[in-house]
């Protein structure tokens, strides 16, 4: 590791511990049995041979279903604290008449215990003694599956939403903040707030751009109506300089509530 880039991880490290502003896919909790089915495109444009002018171009429908399947007492931060099981389920592939086929990978799913006091509701707080940001979302425990592998336990304390449940990253503060406003979704036209952010690491020889945004609202369950996010990624030789960086690729994520109910249970078997 260079040392540029140990000083960026670094400073990654240090801003976590700081008071930030928050993101995240779960922005409150509503009546267990609740879910939402997320769905919309994942969009890469890479260059194509260096014989071809033409950019290749990839594109993906995905599903996100957000539920709340269980409630339970668990111990928390030295205490009983009242908790709720969240499950995240995340389809990428190819749209067919009878869905989305997700290829050799599979589905993923995540199965987390969550303190319900860790969810704010607050768009402008942190959460948790050392100031996690939402992405980051504190858990007790938790399980994962992907594909037809076996559900396996989680190894950390936290959840991070990015990037194999969304590409949301963690924006150290808003861009812009709009103002209230009617927003249609499939799933029902709600009002909603827009939040746009950016997110940009850097080391030697990448650079990658996070613009996201998110519409916040307390009309669809855990408290996101649709999001948006563009990600571009830059190369260069190590030891170029910066306006030597190059475009590599260019990811669109666009994804909008089109489901939402009140009878949701658990794909995994019960954890203890």
């Amino acid at each position: 590791m260079s040392v540029r880039t140990f000083l960026l991880s670094l400073i990654c490290v240090v801003s976590l511990s700081s008071s930030l502003s928050a993101q995240g896919l779960i922005w409150e909790l509503p009546a267990d049995g609740s879910w939402v089915r997320f769905e919309g495109t994942y969009e890469k444009e890479m260059p194509g041979p260096e014989s071809n002018d033409l950019n290749i171009k990839l594109q993906w429908t995905r599903h996100l279903v957000i539920s709340s399947v269980g409630s339970e007492m668990a111990e928390y931060e030295g205490a009983q604290t009242a908790c709720r099981w969240l499950e995240f389920k995340c389809i990428t592939g190819k749209s067919t008449e009878s869905g989305v086929a997700p290829g050799v990978s599979g589905p993923r799913i995540y199965k987390v215990l969550v303190p319900e006091k860790a969810i704010s509701g607050d768009i402008k707080e942190t959460i948790g003694k050392n100031e996690l940001p939402i992405t980051f979302l504190p858990i007790v425990r938790g399980y994962r599956k992907t594909g037809d592998r076996p559900v396996e336990p989680l190894k950390t304390n936290v959840l991070r939403f990015y990037p194999m449940i969304t590409m949301l990253e963690h924006y150290t503060q808003w861009d812009s903040v709009g103002e209230p406003g009617s927003v249609e979704t499939p799933a029902a036209t709600v009002s909603a707030r827009e939040y746009q952010g950016t997110f940009i690491s850097e080391s030697t020889t990448t650079r990658s751009k996070n613009e996201g945004k998110i519409w916040r609202t307390s009309e669809i369950p855990f408290g996101i109506a649709k999001w948006s996010v563009v990600i571009t990624r830059e190369t260069k030789g190590g030891t170029r300089p910066r306006t030597e960086f190059k475009q590599t690729s260019l990811i669109q994520v666009n994804m909008s509530a089109h489901e939402v109910g009140k009878n949701a249970e658990s794909e995994l078997p019960a954890s203890r």
